[in-house]
């Protein structure tokens, strides 16, 4: 009898443990950031933080407070049921799965590689900031506030008759509440709060007619009847508020982010560059082309077309081999000179191409040109974005 005393305490203090044991884990669960459970799965609270700061501006309403988080959360464990049932029967080993998730990796580390390799690395010094914010004061104005009432009415005669009452003297705010038919601003006296007269107006919409009638009273003003697309109204301004600069401390990180993206085009090209000089790729359809016999006006025109600098010298320097007597022979090596100078910015290759223009060369007439490069290529100048825009400034310069 003692003895089963003894035990039945002893599974009591067992099922006590293993209660408190279970009390501790539920409550270490939460400390940790547990947010849902699915299979043997588990969404933490910080994925579920995450994907709410990824989501648009305009989807956040739908998923603010503790509901909106709960339902945010329903959503990504519908995604886990529908992913572990996806590998439960093993869509991963499809062939034609494999590559698109191969090229899906491929596509998020170009991505990752272009922001942290190139864009991150692009350094913005303040005084390109600051510069940029003086010569661009337009972008950073707050547009002028406007803050009027009006009263609404699709009847012209209505309209007339409260034009009369207004200019004997009745009050704005009591017709405008008593009287107007648009019942939702006349519940606020009519106000349609503060607007810019080129955007959208509450009650009224986005209309050039009403904004520029508005626009045009001062301050206590009631305008005559003003004919729009949907009725008649009459307005009374009540304030307003201009258009003001705003301090560079607001819109430093604006700047600075403009500035960065201007500059990761070209820092992206020379990352590129110097990729292709570790990598050294061959592209065996472009070699083909390359080796296959073309007229003049063939590699005059591919040279054209090309985007990437390296391609268009290859085409141009074709065309000076193999035709060194054509028409376009000159103007091919005058193109690889200006690309050197231009868009690679290797000054000492371009003045060796130049050099070599002018002596095989030396009465064409675009040795002219080739000269004028060589004079002024080392010298501070915009980078010329193409052959015609060399030459205005070379006639400038000839005047």
């Amino acid at each position: 009898m003692r003895l089963g005393r003894i035990l039945f305490v002893s599974s009591i203090f067992v099922l006590m443990l293993f209660a408190v044991s279970c009390s501790k884990k539920e409550k270490l669960e939460v400390n940790t950031g547990l947010a849902a459970r699915v299979g043997n799965s588990k969404i933490t609270m910080r994925q579920l933080e995450k994907r709410y700061d990824e989501l648009l501006p305009s989807q956040k309403a739908e998923y603010e407070g503790d509901y909106g988080k709960a339902k945010l959360l329903d959503q990504m464990i519908d995604e886990e049921l529908v992913y572990q049932e996806a590998l439960k029967k093993h869509l991963d080993k499809d062939e034609d799965v494999r590559e698109k998730i191969k090229d899906a990796e491929k596509k998020i580390l170009m991505g990752e590689f272009y922001r942290k390799e190139v864009v991150h690395k692009i350094k913005i010094p303040e005084d390109e900031i600051v510069n940029y914010y003086k010569n661009h004061k337009d972008e950073f104005m707050t547009k002028t506030l406007l803050r009027a009432q009006h009263i609404f009415t699709t009847d012209s005669l209505k309209a007339v008759e409260w034009k009369k009452r207004l200019s004997k003297g009745e009050n704005f705010t009591r017709l405008a509440t008593k009287e107007s038919e648009d019942k939702v601003a006349a519940l606020a006296s009519g106000s349609l709060g503060y607007f810019n007269p080129d955007g959208y107006i509450k009650s009224v919409g986005i209309s050039k007619t009403f904004g520029e009638a508005v626009e045009k009273l001062k301050v206590g003003q009631i305008s005559d009847i003003i004919h729009w697309e949907k009725g008649y109204l009459i307005v009374k301004r009540n304030e307003k508020k201009p258009g003001m600069l705003k301090p560079l401390s607001e819109v430093r990180k604006q700047i600075k982010e403009k500035l960065r993206s201007r500059k990761a085009s070209a820092a992206y090209k020379a990352e590129l560059e110097k990729l292709r000089k570790e990598y050294k790729p061959q592209n065996f359809v472009r070699e083909k082309i390359i080796n296959s016999t073309r007229t003049p006006e063939e590699l005059w025109q591919m040279a054209q077309m090309e985007d990437d600098p390296n391609k268009k010298i290859e085409f141009y320097l074709k065309l000076a081999s193999i035709y060194p007597d054509h028409k376009y022979a000159p103007e091919a090596l005058f193109m690889v000179g200006f690309i050197y100078s231009e868009d690679i910015k290797d000054i000492v290759q371009a003045r060796r191409v130049f050099d070599r223009l002018i002596e095989r060369y030396p009465d064409a007439e675009i040795t002219k040109s080739a000269r004028w490069m060589i004079k002024n290529m080392n010298k501070p100048h915009p980078k010329f974005d193409s052959f015609e825009q060399m030459k205005k400034s070379m006639s400038k310069e000839n005047k």
